[in-house]
């Protein structure tokens, strides 16, 4: 692989990154499960112990969860091309919410700062996220919502 092409991988995997921001805070649930792999792995920072397996899963708990307004702030996103075919990523995510998605300017909940790690692969339909495993380290103010584990069937998770 020569600079060109790793600088290529790069550049369409911190795009990943970035429409994953977008696509959560602007509620378009079809187009961030795209972003995944059919066969990904995904983690919810808030719940990293229990992943959720396949693109259909991780569209559901988007599409399924209660109405919000939440901002999610990408940075130090660093992209190591491992081949033609694979790349890895870490980034740093800040997030403010809201439940309060009609009022206007809203009141955040908290801040909380967290982190992705992530494996890109290149597929027919382009790089997708393989995995991507979040973490959240620090909050300040507001409580730190309790998600109570889905089910194995609803994780995907296959016996």
């Amino acid at each position: 692989m020569d600079d060109a092409q790793r600088l290529a991988i790069e550049a369409a995997c911190q795009r990943l990154v970035l429409e994953f921001a977008k696509y959560n805070d602007d509620w378009d649930h079809e187009s961030l499960a795209a972003l995944f792999a059919e066969d990904c792995e995904f983690a919810r920072p808030l719940d990293p112990d229990h992943p959720y397996f396949g693109r259909d899963k991780v569209h559901a708990i988007f599409r399924d969860r209660k109405p919000r307004l939440t901002r999610h702030v990408m940075t130090n996103i660093l992209i190591t091309a491992v081949s033609a075919d694979e790349a890895r990523g870490n980034s740093y995510v800040t997030m403010l919410s809201s439940p309060h998605v009609d009022a206007w300017p809203r009141e955040a909940e908290g801040i909380f700062v967290g982190a992705f790690d992530d494996v890109f692969v290149r597929t027919a339909e382009g790089w997708k996220f393989k995995s991507r495993r979040g973490t959240v380290a620090l909050h300040q103010g507001g409580q730190v919502p309790v998600i109570p584990p889905a089910s194995d069937e609803e994780r995907g998770v296959r016996s």
